[in-house]
């Protein structure tokens, strides 16, 4: 029995990380717009309060994008598994055809070669893909 190559309980901890990202997310996009809309009234001038210098405003625009940044990077590992697995079933055809193209030395291995040129072509093929002379 072939053990998985990854942690015991794997599903858990994606879980749990996709939960830690999506609530980093819910926390910090809202604290970060308040922060910048905030940061921006002060800059241009918009605010009734001449004292107020924006350093908290600052700091909330901080606070907000570390916490987007957290929990980007926890979603991130949180679906790396599904990611992977998903461009690896883009990419796997494509590396299969590659693969055997490379090691048949760049020749089709079935169909009919031309009885002028000697390619070979395609199973279905009607004309010589090099010289396009009939083939059959």
């Amino acid at each position: 029995m072939t053990t998985n190559p990854g942690f015991a309980d794997q599903s858990r901890k994606r879980t749990t990380a996709r939960l830690i990202g999506f609530g980093l997310l819910a926390v910090g996009l809202p604290i970060a717009i308040k922060g910048g809309y905030e940061f921006v009234r002060v800059a241009t001038g918009d605010t009734l309060d001449p004292s107020s210098s924006g350093f908290g405003d600052i700091l909330m625009l901080g606070l907000g994008g570390f916490l987007v940044v957290f929990g980007m990077a926890a979603l991130n590992a949180g679906y790396l598994g599904a990611t992977a697995r998903y461009a690896a079933g883009e990419t796997m055809p494509v590396m299969k055809d590659s693969a055997a193209y490379l090691t048949d030395g760049g020749h089709r291995t079935s169909g009919p070669f031309c009885t002028r040129c000697g390619v070979r072509n395609d199973e279905a093929a009607k004309f010589c893909d090099a010289c396009g002379h009939t083939i059959g």
